[in-house]
């Protein structure tokens, strides 16, 4: 590769000729100045030949190291490939890697090339033991190259991913626009769901972002190619463009390009293309017997990303609001139903709304969506067992979601409800298996890692746990449950002090009173002081009340069984009090043997439930045939 002294005499790429010392790029008479920002980025490509530039380097070497956004690193390349006549696509001189940086399509044509080492002409006459070491040294380097491969191709112990598999990577904003965000976001879950649609294809939608090379994506995925995609504005004009790689090599790369009036066609369009090259038909996507109104599938756009963050304030309210202006402008696109009763439900949990006002909101809504379109009834069982799960209704609440995760666009959120349902009610074997099934889909997803984490945790899996609640945390996970329940597996594994300051910051978060947390924590501890820590709960559930959960699990850590089977009794309540999964954990052994437990059980629907699946009680833990 050339070295930047010797660019700086001067080089040709394609037609142009150019002179870094004038700062000029020439082609015939016509003469272009760039700035000398966009000079240096042409001479960070230069160096590398046509090898890649990664946006770290360009930072590093351009912007001095200084933290510097996507945006002006595109702005910059953009406005140098407008000085280089380069704005057509498929461009002819500089490509965007997508998500890892550029690289000249062209070699560089130096103006004063270096001289060409000459060999010694006394090369050969070292005599033939010279000669068969270079030689042997040849075959023992081909093949330490070829054990190297053959062991990535054939090792046992890393089975090769299914060739019907894709990990599709977060996608770029090149317009730099963050009013266009929301559409990066709608369209890759607009791609993921049409690509769940084909049949037998293992698609995993990945939400964080990776700085290393498409091939180590994919291990690191289990899948065999990676998507990677860009959305451009130019004015009303609107391009996406996607790379697909397999085995390290570019397989596919194309763009589609339509109005942004008209969304829903350049979606549609983008599917086409990208299951075409997978080497399948078209298959429709989530409600494709109706072509929606362009504002409606813009509002609808709008609101999937606003509950896909609905972690954020404010999120869910909004996601109300567009999933309402959605159906006013096209009462028959049943999708928008579908997200607007999925907020409806999910309100109680994160705003404390009223849960039964909430779940006849989020069934009135998704039989609206059903009516004016059929092809919701499927992904509407997540609805449906969601609400039914809440009410008790156990068998009927399976019987749904059974439907939502089989249907032929999945959410991944049905299997995290679905496995809630299932640790509910003690199979929590089952449970695990569902909430890794929905991390297949969405390995980056916060909830699912969290979901994943704590079902390690109810099957004892500590380490498991820990690594999964690390993810989480990475992904920017949220919410009291997580900490606590994170705070719970801290305490498992003898990290006692961890999960002290953990539950405390979470409570004091929470708005509650922390006297109870030091005394409880000393008594995990040391059991000998047990009774100071019931004690100091004591004082603080007379003055206000404590979760429920927290309560439930510290009584009964502490020995107060009774206490602990007070605050479980609570469930025959309306509605879901709390996640009813602790009830069944193997730190919560001696609960299950109070008498009142089994009555309990009884009263709240599970033995019934337990007698319809073939499921068997042991005194301690429900065995079930299909576990």
């Amino acid at each position: 590769m050339p070295t930047e002294e010797e660019l700086e005499g001067g080089f040709n790429l394609g037609e142009w000729e150019i002179l870094p010392g004038h700062g000029e790029l020439r082609r015939g008479d016509e003469v272009k100045r760039p700035e000398p920002k966009q000079l240096a980025v042409l001479m960070a490509l230069a160096k590398r030949d046509t090898n890649l530039v990664t946006k770290q380097e360009l930072i590093d070497e351009v912007w001095d190291g200084r933290p510097t956004a996507d945006e002006p690193i595109t702005r910059c390349v953009s406005q140098l490939r407008g000085h280089l006549d380069d704005r057509q696509t498929p461009h002819l001189l500089i490509e965007t890697l997508q998500r890892r940086g550029y690289r000249l399509k062209q070699s560089v044509e130096l103006h004063n090339p270096p001289e060409p080492e000459k060999s010694p002409a006394s090369t050969d006459e070292r005599g033939p033991s010279q000669r068969l070491w270079k030689i042997v040294a040849a075959i023992l380097a081909i093949g330490f190259v070829g054990i190297i491969v053959y062991g990535r191709i054939v090792d046992p112990h890393v089975p090769a991913p299914p060739e019907r598999s894709i990990g599709v990577l977060p996608f770029e904003n090149l317009s730099g626009q963050q009013a266009d965000e929301y559409m990066v976001d709608g369209f890759k879950v607009a791609l993921v769901q049409a690509l769940h649609g084909m049949e037998d294809y293992n698609v995993r939608n990945v939400r964080q972002d990776y700085t290393e090379e498409p091939e180590e994506i994919a291990r690191q995925l289990g899948v065999a190619k990676i998507l990677m995609g860009s959305l451009q504005r130019d004015g009303n004009l609107l391009r996406f463009s996607y790379e697909i790689s397999a085995g390290g090599q570019v397989a596919f790369t194309d763009n589609v390009d339509g109005d942004a009036d008209d969304l829903f066609a350049l979606q549609q369009e983008l599917s086409r293309a990208v299951i075409g090259d997978l080497g399948d038909k078209f298959l429709p996507d989530l409600i494709k017997s109706h072509r929606p109104d362009s504002a409606a599938y813009d509002s609808y756009m709008r609101g999937i990303v606003a509950l896909d963050h609905r972690g954020d304030t404010g999120n869910l309210e909004n996601a109300i609001e567009l999933f309402e202006n959605a159906i006013r402008l096209d009462e028959e696109y049943g999708p928008s139903y579908l997200g607007l009763a999925t907020v409806y439900a999910l309100l109680p949990n994160y705003r404390g709304a009223p849960p039964e006002e909430m779940d006849r909101l989020a069934l009135e809504t998704i039989e609206k969506g059903m009516a004016v379109d059929p092809t919701i009834d499927d992904a509407a069982g997540a609805i449906y067992g969601y609400v039914y799960h809440k009410r008790k209704r156990w068998e009927e609440s399976e019987t749904a979601f059974l439907l939502a995760v089989n249907a032929d666009v999945v959410d991944p959120n049905a299997f995290n409800w679905y496995s809630r349902m299932l640790a509910s009610v003690g199979r929590l074997d089952a449970s695990l298996a569902q909430s890794l099934a929905g991390l297949e889909i969405e390995p980056s997803s916060t909830y699912l890692n969290s979901r994943v984490a704590m079902s390690y945790a109810w099957v004892g899996q500590d380490e498991k746990s820990l690594e999964y609640y690390e993810r989480a945390k990475t992904l920017g996970w949220s919410g009291s449950i997580n900490a606590l329940a994170y705070a719970f597996i801290l305490i498992q594994t003898g990290q006692i002090e961890k999960a002290e300051n953990l539950a405390l910051g979470t409570v004091q978060a929470m708005g509650a009173l922390t006297d109870w947390v030091g005394p409880v924590f000393a008594a995990f501890a040391d059991s000998s002081k047990s009774a100071e820590g019931l004690d100091a709960l004591n004082a603080v559930s007379a003055v206000e009340p404590i979760y429920p959960v927290i309560e439930l699990t510290v009584r009964a850590m502490l020995g107060d069984l009774d206490g602990a089977m007070r605050i479980a009794e609570m469930l025959e309540e309306p509605g879901e009090l709390f996640q009813m999964d602790m009830l069944f954990i193997p730190e919560l052994k001696e609960l299950r043997r109070h008498p009142d437990f089994m009555p309990l059980m009884d009263r709240l629907g599970i033995t019934r439930y337990w007698h319809a699946k073939g499921c068997a009680w042991d005194g301690d833990r429900v065995s079930c045939q299909s576990n």
